[in-house]
């Protein structure tokens, strides 16, 4: 089986190369399609679909990520099925689309053991406290409570999304995640390839 990812930036076809092989295994291949944005990948999405329509072979899937940002999670999730319908309805079911809530920054809050085998000075008791027991209920962006807790135990130059990625994602347990959304995109994810 193959998988199509379409992302809205680098940080995430960053970890996804890292965290997709851990959940599917090397028996599938994948591609990562960065759209450089938000905005830019709702934007293509529905003339994407129509061309996946035309040509996706039956051994293929295709898994659309997104930040929920702000957004209303309903109103974005119906939006992103809306611009798969041609997809569904002539290849079936073969889209997933997950959102990242609120941002890509709460799967890895969710996995703090990750991150302090990387970011020694953080302590692995802060997965204790009451905020990070369901990253996704962080409130004011998981990206500024992400940067506020690097600069607090010393790393001066806080969240570089793309270098944080690459240095904490190949720690990351897919199967102890506390992030809700992150466990829905893997559940997810193992049930397009079985």
């Amino acid at each position: 089986m193959h998988i199509e990812f379409l992302v809205e930036e680098y940080s995430t076809e960053v970890t996804l190369k890292i965290i997709v092989p851990k959940i599917i295994g090397d028996n599938h291949s994948f591609l990562i399609h960065n759209f450089q944005n938000k905005d830019r990948l709702l934007k293509k999405l529905p003339e994407r679909m129509n061309a996946y329509a035309k040509f996706v072979p039956e051994d293929w899937r295709i898994v659309v990520v997104v930040d929920q940002d702000r957004d209303d999670c309903l109103e974005l999730k119906k939006f992103l099925c809306d611009a798969s319908s041609v997809v569904t309805q002539q290849k079936g079911n073969i889209v997933l689309h997950r959102i990242a809530v609120e941002e890509l920054e709460s799967w890895f809050l969710g996995d703090i053991s990750a991150i302090c085998a990387e970011y020694k000075k953080i302590p692995i008791s802060l997965c204790q406290q009451k905020g990070f027991r369901n990253p996704d209920t962080i409130k004011g962006g998981t990206w500024e409570q992400l940067d506020r807790i690097l600069k607090k135990y010393g790393y001066e130059t806080g969240l570089q999304k793309i270098d944080f990625a690459q240095k904490v994602a190949p720690y990351m347990d897919v199967e102890n995640n506390q992030s809700k959304s992150f466990q829905v995109f893997r559940n997810g994810l193992k049930s397009i390839i079985s």
